[in-house]
């Protein structure tokens, strides 16, 4: 177990799972907090998407929004460009040569980590687990 204090990744890119925890104040997002403080948190473009699609669905009012609009501020957003798109597709190729799948979403939060050089904190580790070079912070591998 990797304490957070030995954790030597200065980027942490918050799956869109994380962001939710912690924008809710879910106690989840206490086995986090350790790993984020200090370090320069990150959100993938996809992750800004996947949030506000269930902000939609769930119809958030304006207030509500302009709390999750605030919220995000604390995160860089990871843009996409040709160089994401290129490590997207070299993700995603070398998982299914090794017979494993990852969904769309999360094979482009996994490029941006690793084009970027952050950690990923995710509760879904079972996503990226099959991910080369990709370091991960979840409960149980840390």
């Amino acid at each position: 177990m990797i304490s957070p204090e030995a954790f030597n990744k200065s980027r942490i890119l918050c799956d869109t799972d994380v962001v939710s925890f912690i924008f809710n104040g879910h106690t989840y997002a206490e086995y986090f907090k350790p790993y984020l403080t200090n370090k320069t948190l990150a959100i993938s473009f996809m992750s800004i998407a996947e949030i506000y699609y269930g902000a939609y669905h769930g119809n958030w009012g304006t207030s509500k929004l302009l709390k999750l609009q605030n919220h995000l501020k604390n995160y860089v957003v990871l843009p996409y460009d040709f160089s994401l798109c290129l490590k997207w597709a070299d993700v995603r190729k070398e998982l299914e040569k090794d017979r494993y799948n990852i969904g769309h979403s999360d094979c482009w939060i996994a490029a941006s980590a690793l084009l970027y050089d952050c950690a990923l904190a995710t509760n879904n580790s079972r996503h990226y687990l099959h991910v080369k070079d990709l370091s991960l912070i979840s409960p149980g591998l840390t």
